[in-house]
């Protein structure tokens, strides 16, 4: 009798799994999908062109070599594998620049935070740069007297934060510097409209008077 209420319930057990899928036993009672997700009457399924116009902009930067690849989107599903390898490749490359961005660390983090408060534009699809790295190293190559690389450091910053006083105005300096007055003239005056200053003003005054 026992056996018999045994395969009873086995039974009767095997017959509800049958009516019931596998996601049952993993959520119960099944979550109801989020409006947001559900497609509307009409609406395209992949209203995006893939692998036409749509591309995924991959970065690697680790303080000595940075790529910047662009993938495109392909509705194929294709798996798409990048090296990156300092080792020399049969595959074409493009010839590497002779500064890379120092890699952010967590100091630039305020740093990165009390310009956007300020409302300053950022270039979001320029590399990531350490500013505190960047200022020391710009600061560093203008006491040993090398301008040119002064001035690359202070492009690298300006590349990603255009609007960065203290880079606008060292370039302005650096610029004077080399010789380039039309130049230093322009950049401190679009520098003053973002933060005056009286060392600036008389800069540019000393400039213009073409002392």
């Amino acid at each position: 009798m026992r056996r018999r209420l045994v395969a009873l319930a086995l039974g009767l057990l095997s017959v509800a799994c049958s009516t019931r899928n596998y996601t049952h036993y993993l959520i119960e009672p099944t979550p109801e999908p989020h409006p947001v997700f559900e497609e509307e009457e009409g609406a395209l399924v992949r209203p995006l062109a893939f692998g036409s116009t749509t591309a995924m902009k991959v970065r690697w930067n680790d303080g000595q070599v940075i790529t910047e690849v662009e993938i495109p989107m392909l509705a194929s599903g294709q798996r798409i594998v990048i090296e990156h390898s300092q080792a020399n490749a049969p595959v074409e490359a493009l010839p590497a620049t002779r500064l890379v961005p120092p890699k952010p660390s967590l100091a630039d983090k305020s740093l990165v935070e009390a310009y956007r408060e300020r409302g300053l534009r950022v270039k979001e699809d320029a590399p990531e740069i350490s500013l505190s790295q960047a200022r020391t190293l710009m600061e560093t190559a203008l006491k040993e007297g090398n301008y040119q690389l002064g001035l690359e450091w202070c492009e690298l910053a300006l590349a990603r934060y255009p609007s960065h006083p203290e880079f606008m105005r060292a370039k302005g300096s650096i610029l004077y510097l080399m010789g380039e007055r039309e130049k230093a003239i322009e950049v401190y005056e679009a520098v003053e409209e973002i933060e005056s200053t009286a060392e600036v003003r008389q800069m540019l005054e000393k400039l213009r008077k073409g002392q």
